[in-house]
């Protein structure tokens, strides 16, 4: 754990976690952007989600992965507007 969690706290963070769980299982992706997301969400990698893609015929560079991943999202697309957030955030420290 990387910091201290009152049980309080350590209960909404489960609810979270099994919310964003829920999300991605239950994720369908349809068009090519959406495959990406759920790859990434699934590995958490933008090397790797590339490295997939281009596994399945969809021959995807690590900069076009990026790309899909900060683009905009649909209105419904709760997964996207996730991952694109914590992307975001993790990104932010090596900028």
């Amino acid at each position: 754990m990387k910091n201290f969690r009152t049980l309080d706290q350590a209960k909404k963070d489960l609810i979270v976690i099994k919310q964003y769980i829920d999300l991605v299982e239950s994720y369908e992706p349809i068009t090519n952007t959406q495959q990406i997301i759920h790859t990434y969400a699934l590995l958490g990698s933008i090397q790797k989600t590339a490295e997939l893609m281009s596994e399945i015929g969809n021959i995807i560079s690590t900069e076009e992965v990026t790309t899909h991943i900060t683009s905009r999202p649909a209105p419904d697309d709760l997964l996207h507007k996730l991952i694109k957030s914590l992307y975001r955030k993790r990104a932010r420290k090596t900028r």
